[in-house]
């Protein structure tokens, strides 16, 4: 009998030592590993510590920036969100709650967060007004930028499903509706402005042949990548026709592996932790580059903080024209070919921004200015707008 009840009492001691050991492991784990600023199951920058407030009025946003930066550093945190996706498609054929990953057909993955699903239905259209204060931010940088003599380009890197939709799910084209990229499209109609440039359009007509975007990323390939650079080539031309662009990338064999448009693989099957998904890509054939780095690059104001987004500047000796790309990742496959088009070309990881605009203006000025914005975030500047929303 005593031997039982020691052994039933050391059991439950250990029970409970296990359970408050449950409890504090995250909070051990996160106080005592260094602070991750990005999540690989979320792809999102993760919330940074928020400065100790030195007044009394600064206590009541310290608490809720306090609260959002513990959610999103919880110990085993990426784990724990990779364990429930994989058990709720493992039992239900889905990836749980607020997971930014759709499963589409014949093994195609879709970025689903930021009402992307939503906007290919047409269930969140912009207002009238929207467009229109959209528009005049736009031709408001381009009027801005011909006054120094330098020419304004806007692409969008269009999301998967805009020019993908048939492996979205079945049926996908009887049921899309009007998108807020295809909104835009309509109200410019047949005569667009000289700084637009439709790449949804050209990335439509180019589609028959290799694929344009791979199926484990939220981005293009190498295929898709050269379309788009070629349409906007073709832009450059139009404005500067005395110039000579290189074009004429050729592709090599297609190669089996990975994929995605860094090297760790597809940013889609890397939130749900398959590391292990493959598929057959292309790849250009490899050639002789004339452009090198810039060292050091310009310092400018309100650079991101993330690593990899730092500015950086190419040279090739051979090209012409100067360039300013504002950027986002729809770039990284991109870069190589443009920076053989450029005597200069300075890559900035962010939006238009007027004061980096005129630091660099300031250093060098430049014939041209490329902004790409992915399409999810195209209209961020209305979307995210409380003055826009105070006008309607």
């Amino acid at each position: 009998m005593r031997k039982a009840f020691i052994f039933r009492l050391f059991c439950d001691q250990l029970l409970v030592v296990l359970f408050i050991g449950a409890i504090f492991l995250p909070c051990l784990k996160m106080l005592f590993s260094s602070a991750s600023n990005w999540s690989v199951t979320e792809q999102r920058t993760l919330a940074q510590r928020p400065a100790l407030p030195l007044a009394l009025d600064q206590i009541n946003d310290f608490s809720p920036q306090l609260d959002v930066y513990l959610k999103d550093h919880f110990g085993f945190r990426d784990k724990l969100i990779h364990r429930y996706r994989r058990e709720m498609e493992k039992r239900f054929n889905q990836f749980g709650v607020n997971a930014p990953v759709r499963k589409g057909l014949d093994g195609w993955y879709y970025y689903s967060a930021f009402n992307i699903i939503s906007d290919f239905y047409g269930n969140v259209p912009l207002s009238e007004k929207q467009l229109d204060r959209w528009i005049e931010i736009q031709e408001k940088k381009a009027r801005w930028l011909k006054q120094q003599g330098i020419r304004y380009i806007l692409v969008a890197g269009p999301d998967k499903q805009s020019v993908y939709p048939e492996y979205l799910f079945e049926n996908a084209l009887e049921n899309k509706g009007v998108s807020r990229f295809e909104q835009l499209e309509a109200r410019f109609g047949s005569q667009p402005p000289d700084w637009f440039v439709d790449l949804h359009h050209a990335l439509r007509q180019a589609k028959g042949g290799k694929y344009l975007y791979y199926k484990n990323d939220s981005h293009w390939n190498m295929a898709g990548s050269l379309v788009a650079f070629q349409a906007i080539c073709k832009r450059v031309a139009e404005f500067f026709p005395k110039v000579s662009l290189k074009t004429d990338f050729a592709f090599g064999e297609d190669i089996t592996g990975i994929g995605g448009s860094i090297d760790e693989g597809g940013d889609l099957t890397r939130m749900l932790m398959k590391n292990d998904a493959q598929e057959t890509y292309p790849r250009l054939q490899p050639f002789r580059a004339c452009s090198y780095p810039v060292v050091p690059a310009p310092v400018l104001s309100d650079m991101p903080p993330e690593p990899g987004k730092a500015l950086f500047v190419k040279r090739c000796e051979q090209a012409e024209l100067t360039a300013v790309i504002f950027r986002d990742s729809f770039m990284i496959l991109m870069e190589p070919l443009v920076s053989e088009n450029f005597r200069q070309a300075s890559f900035i990881w962010k939006k238009y921004d007027q004061k980096n605009m005129e630091e660099l203006i300031a250093i060098r000025k430049p014939d041209i200015v490329i902004e790409m914005i992915v399409e999810r975030h195209f209209f961020d500047s209305v979307l995210n707008d409380t003055k826009g929303k105070e006008r309607e």
